[in-house]
C-alpha cells in the first residue's frame, strides 16, 4: 500500500457541496498524497468559500479562469497529478459522499491486479442507501447496445462473464497511471457526461479491465429525468443526448451506427413526451440530437437550436414519431 494517490474534486458554483465532500474525503483511511480541488471558473463566491479548505495541509485549491467542463477540469488535474508522480487519481464528484474506507478498498483491489485500469465503488442513492444508483454497465459494440444494472447479483455476473465489456460511471472513478499513459485523458469534445462511458470503452480496447467493487460504497444524488424533468437544467439534456451519439459514432459504423441512432432517437422522443411544457429542455434535447448527428462537440449554447421544421415536428408530435418508429431496442448478447 505504498501507492501515491491524488483525489481530484471539481467545483463549479457549488461550494457548499464541495466543502461537505472534501471534509468527508479528509477522513479517508488511505494515506492519500493530496486532495486537489479545482474551481472550474465559478461565477459565484466559490473561490472565497473554498479558500479555507487549504487550512488542511493535504488540500490544494486551484482556480481556473474559465469553465472547462468536467472533461477539461479533470484532464487538467489528471495531467498535473500524473506528471508529479501519482500512481492513481481518484476522480470524485463534489456532490458525492464516500465511506471512510472506500479509497483503501479500491487501491487494494487495483494493486492486486495490474490488468485493472479503472475501478469504481458501488454507487448508492444519497437519500436512500438501500437503493443502488449504479452497479455497472454492460456494453456490446457488435450489436450495438448498452444497459445499466441496479442489481448487485447481476453486476457480479456481468463482471464474471463479460470482463472486457464493463462500463463504469465517473462518480468516484479510480484511474491507474499506466492506463492514463496508454490512452490519455477524456475526450475533449464531450465537455460533460458520457466521457466516462467512452473512457471505459477506451480502457477495454487498450487491454485493461474495468471493475466495480460491489462491497465498497459511495453515496450520490441522482437526476430523475422520468418523474421530475422540469427540475433538471437544459444543459444536462443537451450533453447527455449529444455525447451519447458522439460516443457511438466513434465505435460503430454503417448499419450498426444507424441502428443505435434509432434507439437514441426513440428514447429521446419518450423523454420529450414526458415534459411537454418544458420548452428549454426539449430545445436542448433536439439541439443535442442535431449536434450529435453532425459531430459537433464543445460547450452548450442555450441559443442552439435544431433547424425548423424538424424541431417543431419532434417537439409537437413525439407520440406520432414513436408510433412510426416503434419500440427500437438494442440487443445484448
Amino acid at each position: 500500500m505504498n501507492a501515491a494517490v491524488d483525489i481530484i474534486v471539481l467545483n463549479w458554483n457549488g461550494a457548499a457541496d464541495t466543502v461537505r465532500c472534501v471534509n468527508k474525503l479528509i477522513q479517508q483511511t488511505f494515506p492519500y498524497r493530496s486532495i486537489l480541488v479545482i474551481d472550474n471558473g465559478s461565477v459565484d463566491d466559490s473561490p472565497r468559500a473554498l479558500k479555507h479548505l487549504e487550512d488542511h495541509d493535504r488540500v490544494n485549491l486551484l482556480l481556473l479562469p474559465t469553465n472547462l467542463g468536467f472533461v477539461g477540469g479533470c484532464n487538467f488535474a489528471m495531467q498535473k497529478s500524473f506528471n508529479s508522480g501519482a500512481d492513481y487519481v481518484w476522480l470524485f464528484n463534489n456532490d458525492a459522499i464516500p465511506e471512510p474506507d472506500a479509497l483503501v478498498q479500491l487501491v487494494m483491489a487495483a494493486e492486486l491486479d495490474s490488468r485493472i485500469g479503472l475501478l469504481s465503488p458501488l454507487i448508492l442513492e444519497a437519500e436512500d442507501h438501500s437503493l443502488v444508483q449504479m452497479g455497472c454497465g454492460l456494453l456490446d459494440l457488435s450489436q450495438p447496445g448498452y444497459q445499466l444494472t441496479y442489481d448487485v447479483g447481476q453486476a457480479q455476473a456481468w463482471q464474471r462473464d463479460f470482463p472486457d465489456r464493463i462500463v463504469l460511471h465517473g462518480t468516484a472513478l479510480l484511474v491507474r497511471r499506466s492506463l492514463y499513459q496508454a490512452i490519455g485523458g477524456f475526450d475533449d469534445r464531450f465537455f460533460a457526461y458520457w466521457e466516462d462511458i467512452d473512457y471505459s470503452i477506451r480502457s477495454s480496447q487498450a487491454g485493461y479491465q474495468n471493475l466495480s467493487l460491489l462491497d465498497t460504497y459511495v453515496y450520490h444524488g441522482s437526476k430523475d429525468t422520468r418523474n421530475t424533468p422540469d427540475l433538471i437544467k437544459p444543459h444536462y439534456f443537451y450533453f447527455y443526448t449529444r455525447n451519447e451519439i458522439l460516443t457511438w459514432s466513434k465505435y460503430c459504423k454503417g448499419r450498426r451506427y444507424l441502428r443505435i441512432l434509432l434507439w437514441v432517437l426513440v428514447r429521446q422522443l419518450k423523454q420529450i413526451a414526458r415534459m411537454p411544457g418544458n420548452v428549454p429542455g426539449i430545445d436542448a434535447i433536439t439541439a443535442g440530437l442535431w449536434h450529435g448527428w453532425f459531430g459537433i462537440g464543445g460547450r452548450f449554447d442555450p441559443k442552439s437550436r435544431m433547424p425548423n421544421p424538424l424541431r417543431f415536428l419532434l417537439r409537437r408530435f413525439p407520440g406520432v414519431w414513436l408510433e412510426v418508429l416503434g419500440e427500437a431496442k438494442p440487443r445484448l448478447t
